[in-house]
C-alpha cells in the first residue's frame, strides 16, 4: 500500500489509506462498519481526563503495547460508564390482542375502528405489558471489534515496513464474552410466525427451520425456491442482502464459500411458501419472494420493526432474526444432524472444518428437513397465511 515514508506518519494518517486500499476486496457493510470503529474508537480521544487516550495524533512507530492497553482500557471504561438505557418500545394493546387472535392489523399507525371497537369488547386485553429491554454486553462487543481493527491495520504497517512489530497484542482483547441465546421452541416459533406481519409469517418460519441468515432469508427469488418434488422442497442459497457504505440495501454474494447452498426445508414451510408466492410474490424467476407491502426491498430496519412488534407480542423481547438461525441450527441437530451435516445446511466455514464439508451428504439433508417437519407439523404450530386483498 503506497504510503508516505516518514517517521512522523500517524494513523490519522494511515488508517484512512488502508481502508481505501482494502475497499475493493471488503463488503461495502464491512467497509462501513470500519469507517464506525475507526470514526468513533480509533481516531478520537477515548477515555476521560487524565486518562484519555488519543492514538490518531501518535506516531505509528511511537504506539506500544503499554499504550495500546491504555487505550483499550480507557475505551472498556468508557463504556462501563454508560448507563444501559431500558427500552419500553410498547405495541398498543389492541394491536397486539388483533395479531394474536389472527386480525390482520398494521405494525404501526392508526388502527381500524372496528378492530378498536372488537378489542373494546374483548374486554380491553393487553398481552404484551412493557417490558425493558437492557441491551447488555454491546460495549464489550464493539470494544473487541474496534481492537481487531486496529491490529489489522498494525500488522499492515508491519508488512509495509513502518513498524517493526505489532503493539497491538493483547491477550484476550480481541473477544467478547458471547452472550447466551436462546432458541425458540416450535411453539414459540409458531406463535412468532402469528405475530409477524401476513407477509412476513412465511419469511419467519423460514427462517427457523432452514437455518438461513436474514440477509439470506430476504434476498431469495422465485427461482431459488424448487417446490416441484414434494418429498424433497429446497431453497437455493446463490447471493445474500447486503447495505452500502452509505447504508442502502444491495445483494452480494453469500458471507463464506460454504454460503451457497442448497437446504431442504420442511413440508409444512414448503406449503406455507406456496401460499405466501401465490399471494405474495411477484411473478418472474427474479422476483424478490419477500418485498414490503408495496414490492420494495425488506431492509434490515423494516424486518427489525416487524421483529420488535412480534417479539413483543409472544414475550420475548431478546429476539433478533439472526435468532431464528440459531433456532433452525439447534433444531437440526435435535433433528439428528451430525455436526458435518449441520455446517453444512447452515453454510458455517471454518479452515478445519473444510474437510469435513465433503462428508455432508445431500440425501441425509432431506432427511433432517423431514425430521424437522414433525416439529413444525404440530397441530399448534400451523399458521395460516392470510392472502393480500386487492
Amino acid at each position: 500500500m503506497p504510503v508516505p515514508e516518514t517517521a512522523s506518519l500517524t494513523l490519522a494518517t494511515y488508517l484512512p489509506a488502508f481502508l481505501t486500499h482494502r475497499s475493493a476486496e471488503l463488503r461495502p457493510s464491512t467497509l462501513g462498519l470500519y469507517d464506525r470503529l475507526a470514526g468513533c474508537f480509533i481516531l478520537t480521544p477515548v477515555g476521560t481526563g487524565a486518562n484519555m487516550v488519543d492514538l490518531s495524533t501518535v506516531p505509528l512507530a511511537q504506539i506500544t503495547t503499554p499504550l495500546v492497553r491504555d487505550w483499550h482500557t480507557a475505551l472498556l471504561t468508557q463504556f462501563a460508564q454508560i448507563t444501559p438505557q431500558s427500552t419500553t418500545r410498547r405495541v398498543h394493546p389492541a394491536r397486539a390482542w388483533a395479531k394474536a387472535n389472527g386480525i390482520d392489523v398494521p405494525a404501526t399507525g392508526r388502527l381500524p375502528r372496528a378492530v378498536l371497537d372488537a378489542w373494546q369488547a374483548a374486554g380491553r386485553p393487553d398481552p404484551a405489558r412493557r417490558t425493558p429491554n437492557v441491551h447488555t454486553g454491546h460495549g464489550r462487543t464493539q470494544a473487541a471489534q474496534a481492537y481487531r481493527l486496529l491490529r489489522t491495520v498494525l500488522s499492515r504497517a508491519v508488512e509495509d515496513g513502518l513498524i517493526d512489530r505489532n503493539p497491538a497484542c493483547l491477550r484476550g482483547a480481541a473477544t467478547a464474552p458471547a452472550s447466551e441465546r436462546k432458541p425458540l421452541t416450535p411453539a414459540q416459533v409458531s406463535a412468532l410466525a402469528a405475530a409477524m406481519p401476513p407477509h412476513l409469517r412465511a419469511a419467519a418460519l423460514l427462517a427457523a427451520y432452514s437455518g438461513l441468515r436474514p440477509g439470506e432469508v430476504f434476498a431469495l427469488r422465485r427461482r431459488d425456491i424448487d417446490l416441484s418434488d414434494p418429498t424433497n422442497p429446497t431453497v437455493t442459497v446463490e447471493r445474500t442482502q447486503t447495505r452500502t457504505r452509505a447504508g442502502q440495501s444491495a445483494f452480494g454474494p453469500p458471507k463464506t464459500a460454504a454460503g451457497r447452498r442448497t437446504v431442504a426445508i420442511p413440508a409444512t414451510v414448503a406449503r406455507a411458501l406456496a401460499d405466501h408466492l401465490a399471494a405474495y410474490t411477484a411473478q418472474g424467476a427474479n422476483a424478490l419472494v419477500f418485498t414490503t407491502p408495496a414490492g420494495g426491498v425488506v431492509s434490515a430496519s423494516y424486518r427489525s420493526r416487524a421483529m420488535v412488534t412480534a417479539r413483543a407480542i409472544i414475550g420475548r423481547t431478546d429476539l433478533r432474526w439472526h435468532d431464528l438461525r440459531h433456532t433452525g441450527a439447534t433444531l437440526a441437530a435435535a433433528s439428528g444432524a451430525t455436526m458435518a451435516e449441520l455446517q453444512a445446511r447452515i453454510g458455517h466455514t471454518s479452515t478445519q472444518a473444510a474437510a469435513i464439508y465433503q462428508h455432508a451428504l445431500a440425501g441425509r439433508d432431506a432427511q433432517i428437513a423431514a425430521a424437522l417437519d414433525a416439529f413444525a407439523a404440530a397441530p399448534s404450530n400451523v399458521i395460516p397465511l392470510r392472502a393480500r386483498t386487492a
